[in-house]
């Protein structure tokens, strides 16, 4: 009996021997294998349809860098779990198992195409792929592929400022070669390219430095993101100290001094629509020079204890770990006019004022923020030009007006800083139009007041 129980023990330590074996084997071979494909849903944010985009995850453990490529499937959280990584005895429904299987041949397409490879770079893998090899070279299919991504996240403004950039290149090719440019390799844009660019755009076209500051700016994003994609060598980079500098925005005088802000209060608007207009662009001069699009996208719930708090909509993405929020005051004039033009319903998650709406498109409210912007813009013109004003007032002359006024008024540049939702002086320095020749004249009074 003695001798059966030690054979059955030995017996079963063999056993768990073998089995401890091929976990350990499993693990090495899991380990020496350089690439990994996975499933992997985008929660970065929802698509107009309310759900995730299905990707594929690429992992190269050697230089530990992922890369995410779409699929045609989008699922909520839920869905992805349960078809993509079912329980035992989980049954699916047929069109779930179609989009299993539809995924899951995707995937060995791609894991045979990477067994294919000879030596695994995320490059020669998107060669193999669909992408021709001309393709990784040309700036314009960069341009496409990021402003598609841009769009599938809804950042449309974006899109559309990366949409401008690539056409106005385009139209310059068009100019200079007499036909419509099929593409523009990174190697074709030098120095001497992006110079005569810009002499074209300003002398040619018309346009500001600024303008043309803000085409090369998406630009110099899409070669940084080749470089570091290693699709180009940084040798090849044209920007720069001692290379092409792109112009800076000039500090064009956007702001109203005192007695010119009390003269567009006091104005007696012609029309309804110049009032509304007069009314929303000092609702944003005492909001702290709220931005047009800030104020479209309020929340009663960013109304509490005579405050609006909220966070730009410019810097929700860009900044997340250090988005901080912005508190307003808000003043009787400001309190009267969200009573005046704000919804009667006022639930929490509604907008405060109903120009935009929740069940449209981000494509839809894109256009509707540009239209109202536009309408305002059109009329406070109007009443501007009337009063024997500056026409070329416009919803930012609000923002720098308010910047200004409040450090001619003797608030810190630290203060008016925050109360913009900067991250950096430069930038609020930019808004300053300068002192009044009165208030030079008080300052001066205090610093030499030992002398009276």
């Amino acid at each position: 009996m003695q001798i059966v129980t030690l054979f059955c023990a030995n017996d079963m330590q063999m056993l768990i021997f073998v089995q401890s074996y091929f976990d350990m084997t499993r693990k090495k071979d899991k380990a020496k294998d350089p690439v990994r494909i996975n499933f992997y849903l985008d929660t970065r944010r929802k698509k107009e349809n309310g759900f995730y985009p299905v990707k594929i995850r690429v992992y190269d453990t050697s230089t530990k860098k992922v890369r995410l490529y779409t699929t045609d499937f989008d699922l909520s959280e839920k869905d992805f779990e349960r078809i993509l990584f079912p329980e035992k005895g989980q049954r699916l429904r047929k069109e779930e198992t179609e989009i299993r299987e539809d995924l899951e041949e995707l995937k060995v397409y791609y894991s045979e195409k990477i067994k294919a490879l000879k030596s695994f770079t995320f490059e020669a893998f998107e060669k193999s792929l669909s992408i021709v090899s001309g393709d990784l070279l040309n700036v314009f299919f960069h341009f496409d592929t990021y402003t598609k991504e841009l769009r599938e996240y809804n950042r449309i403004s974006t899109a559309s400022s990366y949409e401008l950039s690539m056409k106005s290149l385009k139209t310059y090719l068009g100019d200079m070669t007499g036909k419509e440019p099929k593409k523009l390799l990174f190697q074709d844009i030098t120095v001497k390219f992006l110079n005569d660019y810009e002499a074209w755009m300003t002398e040619i076209k018309g346009k500001s430095l600024t303008t043309v500051g803000i085409y090369l700016r998406g630009l110099r994003v899409i070669f940084n993101q080749a470089i570091e994609t290693k699709v180009i060598d940084r040798g090849i980079y044209p920007f720069g100290p001692r290379r092409y500098e792109i112009p800076s925005s000039t500090n064009t005088k956007k702001a109203f001094n005192s007695d010119q802000l009390l003269k567009l209060h006091q104005a007696m608007p012609e029309t309804p629509e110049q009032e509304k207009a007069k009314d929303f662009w000092f609702f944003s001069f005492v909001c702290n020079g709220m931005n047009m699009k800030d104020i479209l996208h309020l929340k009663w719930k960013s109304l509490n204890d005579g405050q609006i708090e909220f966070v730009r909509e410019k810097t929700k993405r860009t900044k997340k770990a250090n988005s901080k929020p912005i508190q307003v005051p808000l003043t009787d004039f400001a309190k009267s006019f969200i009573e005046k033009y704000g919804t009667k319903e006022k639930k929490p998650d509604g907008f405060v004022f109903p120009i935009l709406s929740d069940n449209d498109t981000a494509e839809r409210q894109h256009a509707v923020k540009l239209n109202f912007i536009r309408f305002v813009n059109q009329h406070i013109k109007k009443l501007a030009k009337a009063n024997e004003l500056n026409e070329n007032i416009s919803t930012y002359w609000a923002r720098h007006s308010f910047a200004t006024t409040a450090v001619r008024k003797k608030a810190s540049m630290e203060y008016v800083s925050e109360a913009l939702g900067h991250s950096d002086l430069k930038t609020t320095k930019n808004y300053f139009a300068g002192f009044e020749d009165k208030t030079k004249k008080e300052i001066l009074e205090d610093i030499t007041d030992f002398m009276r």
